[in-house]
């Protein structure tokens, strides 16, 4: 989609897809988000995308359910359009090694059920 800010260079029309008419529009979406991202990474850019509407060009109008297969919607030829968004990947915390890491016990429970005694038991 036009209004969709990529942050590095992209030509779709580059990369064609060839898929099986049985696939899920769901699938295709996985597949468009997955090379955006692997184009990116080569690109020196890490980011991730959400697609959350993929359509015909044939018909701008209808957006295609997710779980529709792409046989119901497209025939040999056809293009695709999406929309979603495209954001910088987060940065990747640093590998904390196990010896260094803190264990806890994280204690749940309704009103009444009994943590304070509990906790309590555990303590004496």
């Amino acid at each position: 989609h036009p209004t969709m800010r990529v942050p590095f260079e992209l030509d779709m029309k580059a990369h064609p897809f060839k898929v099986e008419p049985s696939m899920t529009v769901m699938s295709l979406m996985e597949r468009v988000e997955a090379l955006v991202e692997g184009l990116a990474q080569n690109a020196g850019s890490m980011v991730q995308m959400q697609i959350q509407v993929l359509w015909n060009l044939k018909n701008a109008q209808k957006a295609l359910s997710p779980s529709a297969t792409l046989g119901d919607y497209f025939v040999c030829g056809d293009s695709f359009g999406v929309y979603g968004d495209i954001v910088e990947a987060p940065k990747q915390l640093p590998k904390i090694p196990e010896c260094e890491k803190l264990p806890v016990t994280i204690l749940t429970g309704f009103l009444g059920a009994g943590k304070t005694t509990l906790l309590n038991y555990i303590l004496q």
